[in-house]
Order: C-alpha cells, then sequence, then structure tokens
C-alpha cells in the first residue's frame, strides 16, 4: 500500500468512526429533545421531572463534547487531495452544527427553563447544517 493509498483508508476509517458516533449520539439525544420540543411547544418545561431534566441538560452537554471532539479530529484531518474541496466544506458545516448543539446546550437552563428563542434558532441552524453535512458525506461516497 502506497502512501496516497493509506491517506485515503485513514481518511475514510475517520469518516466512518465520526459518522457512526454523530449517529449513535443523535440516537440517544433525539428522544431527549423531543421531550424537551414538546414540553416548549405547551410550556410545560417546568412539569418535566427534576431528575430526568438534569440527566437531559448532562446529555446534551455530553453530546456537545463529543460532537467537538469529531469536529477537532475533521480541523486536523489529511483528506486526500480529490477529497479536499468537500471536506472543507464538510468541516464549515460540522463546525456550524457544533457551535448551534453548544447554543441549544446553553440553551438549558439549571433553574428548569429554557431560553426559547436560543433553542428554536439553534434548532433551525443544526437542522440545515446537518443536512449539509449529509450531503457532503453522500458526495464524497460517490466520488
Amino acid at each position: 500500500m502506497n502512501q496516497t493509498q493509506k491517506k485515503a483508508m485513514i481518511y475514510g476509517n475517520l469518516i466512518n468512526n465520526s459518522v457512526q458516533i454523530i449517529q449513535d449520539e443523535q440516537d440517544k439525544l433525539n428522544p431527549e429533545f423531543d421531550k424537551l420540543r414538546k414540553a416548549l411547544d405547551r410550556d410545560q418545561v417546568e412539569k418535566i421531572d427534576s431528575v430526568e431534566y438534569t440527566k437531559i441538560m448532562h446529555d446534551f452537554k455530553h453530546g456537545t463534547e463529543a460532537y467537538a471532539d469529531i469536529l477537532s479530529k475533521f480541523e486536523k484531518a489529511k483528506a486526500p487531495a480529490r477529497f479536499m474541496g468537500t471536506h472543507m466544506s464538510l468541516v464549515s458545516s460540522f463546525k456550524k452544527y457544533v457551535d448551534a448543539c453548544q447554543e441549544m446546550t446553553d440553551s438549558i437552563n439549571e433553574d428548569q427553563t429554557i431560553d426559547r428563542k436560543k433553542f428554536n434558532e439553534a434548532e433551525q441552524v443544526q437542522d440545515e447544517n446537518m443536512d449539509k453535512f449529509s450531503k457532503y458525506i453522500q458526495k464524497m461516497t460517490q466520488i
């Protein structure tokens, strides 16, 4: 295996492992997000069990840290030349996604209130940038 092939293999493994971690985190966080979304839409955030609310806060913080770790790996990755442009776009969209995750996490207050404006804006930015991220991943698999 030559250097170019090794680089491509290492990069491919990074992408595959990262996508799996992202999917696992989303699978864990999505039901909790749905619970917060419903409570927020019904103005019933204070009715969420306090232990469960604290767990959700912790899980969001942990998930955001996991995403930030992946972002760091993406930023340091050495993409093969044919993926460089797509890689840079992927990193940009994922950074915006991670920043929005941090905003959402920050909107969930310890006093069992949620900053609705911050939460809603973060949700929109997350949706837009995860869609872009997914398209870049799909583009890479087609190259």
